[in-house]
């Protein structure tokens, strides 16, 4: 059911005739119940009426024994039949249209009799002293049309009553709904780049919900357009810078003979190439992980990953003269989340820590437990971060002061979307020893430990992680 108001009028309206029906059936009870005791009165009152006039006719009655007399009734009662018998079973006298077969048994009070197929409801009186019984009696069958009849003459105002009750309910529906029609409007006419509020000053308390929900919405995607509109600048800027350089070396080498400026140039051109290709390759990931379907989860091995990253980042860190070292409690971890996944986030941590780490220095990973949580880490030691930065570092495009290097500002706004698709938190802080810590840190049902043969291999798996930073 697409409308809300056919729903609403259908609901209430169902409501309704249910009420309405079980109103009927208490009503056609009780009308029948008050019908059934006002004629059997009726019929008390009659037989004391034939009985009183009986009287004055009992001489008449017993010169005439084998005539039956016509015995007058009330102008209402002209459907009732009567019968008078004596005591030793003699018909003196009947009314009109009343049946020649006894009405009664012979018992006095209300009894119900079956005569030619018609039920009788009968009420009988017997007068000993002038040897008399009068028998008073309803056919049933006009008693169900009287009642039949009387509910007929309620059912045409009921019906009447419905209808009306219908376009009330009808009309009450869609004044109801007016605010809704309202909202509708205005969204209608909106210009489809306002995204400010509804301004509606005072809304029923029914719609306030939807109302906040729909304005909450609204600065969402306002914040949602400021920050594709920043996302693009700073893409647009980022891009230009290598753009620019490759642009001015590539005019310097074209236009130069000495073989050691081209060789310069063509070096910076690398370089500039190296840097469009990370932003772009980061650009790729930061859509991917926004845009794309969830990858499905599995037990990843930390050190296998590592193992990965160690091989891909062999030149970076032999260019920077720094070795990446996998602490022991690495070793047995599993993190439950989908490779790719791990490798990104890990991937941008450990290139922002070659970065910033000076020659000669390590760049330790480590897993540690921290409350119901488990953290793994990435840990350099380069100069940190300031303390008034490090609330903002985590923006797109946003480099620290004392960044080196030709980083873009995305790694960790990648790492951050990584883990919220998890339930994971990435922790920053500055060591108190000097240096910067990095921290993944998940859930326990995330994480779990494997069983392995300690002692020589876990020391040999920590130590060729170093000799493999150290290439």
């Amino acid at each position: 059911m697409r409308s809300l108001r056919v729903r609403l009028f259908v609901l209430l309206a169902a409501m309704t005739v249910l009420v309405w029906s079980s109103a009927a059936i208490w009503i056609y009870a009780s009308t029948r119940a008050d019908v059934q005791r006002v004629l059997d009165r009726r019929l008390v009152e009659a037989a004391g009426m034939v009985a009183s006039l009986a009287t004055d006719a009992e001489d008449l009655l017993v010169r005439r024994p084998n005539q039956s007399r016509l015995v007058p009734l009330p102008h209402y009662s002209r459907q009732l039949s009567c019968q008078i018998w004596t005591l030793d079973g003699r018909l003196v006298g009947r009314s009109s249209g009343a049946p020649s077969q006894p009405l009664a048994d012979g018992r006095s009070g209300f009894s119900e009799r079956v005569i030619s197929g018609e039920t009788w409801r009968v009420y009988t009186i017997a007068d000993p002293a002038r040897q008399i019984r009068v028998s008073v009696g309803d056919n049933l069958r006009v008693r169900q049309r009287l009642i039949g009849d009387l509910m007929l003459g309620l059912l045409a105002p009921a019906i009447a009553g419905g209808v009306a009750l219908a376009v009330l309910i009808w009309a009450a529906v869609g004044a109801g709904l007016a605010p809704l029609r309202e909202v509708a409007r205005l969204l209608a006419r909106r210009d489809p780049s306002d995204f400010s509020a509804l301004g509606i000053a005072r809304p029923t308390e029914e719609i306030r919900p939807l109302i906040a929900a729909i304005d909450s919405q609204f600065a969402r995607l306002e914040q949602l357009r400021a920050d594709e509109r920043h996302f693009i600048a700073s893409a647009a800027h980022e891009l230009q810078t290598p753009l620019a350089g490759l642009r001015a070396h590539a005019d310097i080498a074209s236009m130069t003979d000495d073989a050691a400026t081209r060789e310069k140039s063509l070096h910076s051109i690398r370089k500039s190439v190296d840097r469009t290709a990370r932003l772009v390759g980061q650009l790729l990931d930061l859509s991917r992980e926004e845009s794309g379907e969830p990858l499905p989860r599995q037990w990843v091995s930390v050190a296998a990953a590592m193992d990965g990253l160690s091989d891909e980042f062999s030149n970076d860190l032999r260019r920077a003269d720094v070795k990446l070292v996998a602490i022991d409690t690495v070793v047995d971890l599993d993190l439950h989340i989908a490779p790719a996944s791990l490798l990104l986030a890990l991937r941008n941590l450990i290139k922002n820590a070659i970065d910033h780490s000076p020659l000669g220095s390590a760049i330790e990973i480590s897993a540690e437990q921290r409350g119901d949580c488990v953290a793994l880490c990435v840990r350099d030691q380069g100069p940190g971060i300031p303390a008034d930065e490090l609330g903002k570092i985590r923006g797109r495009f946003v480099r620290g002061a004392r960044t080196r290097g030709p980083g873009s500002g995305l790694g960790l706004s990648i790492v951050e979307l990584v883990l919220s698709q998890i339930g994971g938190t990435l922790h920053l802080r500055n060591l108190a020893q000097g240096g910067f810590e990095a921290a993944i840190v998940v859930g326990p049902d995330l994480t779990r430990r494997r069983e392995i043969r300690l002692g020589a291999e876990s020391q040999a798996h920590t130590v060729s992680k170093g000799s493999q930073g150290s290439n």
